[in-house]
């Protein structure tokens, strides 16, 4: 087994972008979702009654909430992948220059 590390910054900072583009796309989604349930649309679209109307509506509200926690994590994974990237270049511009100074 290796004792080496290797980070690629460029990398891990395009995943986090990456993570960063999907946490929007759900939030986008997330909008479309939370308008297509809404109560009123349902009932008037459907024709189904006031009580399964209303679970219904609890229903996409758990769902809507979890998805915007998703969102939430997926924003922060993003961020914590950027800033891994730079104190992953930090770090090699500081061995960098202490072997400069070694030499």
């Amino acid at each position: 087994m290796s004792d080496e590390l290797h980070v690629n910054s460029d990398e891990l900072r395009k995943l986090g972008t990456s993570f960063a583009t999907h946490a929007y796309d759900l939030g986008r989604h997330l909008s479309d979702f939370r308008r297509q349930t809404d109560l009123t649309a349902l009932r008037d679209e459907t024709g189904v009654t006031d009580e399964m109307s209303r679970e219904l509506t609890e229903l996409s509200e758990v769902v809507g909430r979890m998805l915007g926690r998703l969102q939430d994590r997926l924003d922060e994974i993003a961020s914590g992948m950027k800033e891994g990237a730079m104190n992953t270049e930090a770090a090699d511009e500081d061995m960098a220059e202490l072997m400069r100074g070694v030499q």
